[in-house]
């Protein structure tokens, strides 16, 4: 079965994408528990490439008409979990960070009266 040229240009695409992903892991530039919603979403856009009747195969399930149709509910639904999954580590750091703040206050506070 021949590739043709649009599904071969997203399948480079995809895999540069999970290329650029692990490699990033590799040298540490982005942590693991980080990188896995990234490592997903790209192994699905290169599951997508490879067998393009997954596509076709959602579209039915879920009753939508054109595949491209399920391709952008697919894409919509992977950045929603990206934007989650930031949303709960961005909740995370702001709880560590106030802690610190108080613990760091709570030390001042403590220097300062064992000085008088």
């Amino acid at each position: 079965m021949a590739m043709n040229s649009p599904l071969r240009t997203y399948l480079i695409i995809a895999s540069v994408l999970f290329l650029f992903i692990v490699n990033m892991l590799r040298t540490r530039k982005l942590e693991l528990k980080y990188a896995l919603i990234w490592v997903m979403t790209s192994s699905s856009f290169v599951v997508m490439a490879v067998f393009p009747g997954t596509l076709f195969f959602v579209a039915r399930v879920l009753h939508i008409e054109l595949p491209v149709n399920a391709l952008f509910l697919c894409v919509i639904f992977l950045l929603l979990l990206i934007v989650f999954t930031l949303t709960v580590a961005v909740s995370r750091q702001a709880t560590r960070i106030k802690n610190l703040i108080q613990e760091l206050g709570l030390l001042k506070e403590e220097l300062k009266s064992g000085d008088k």
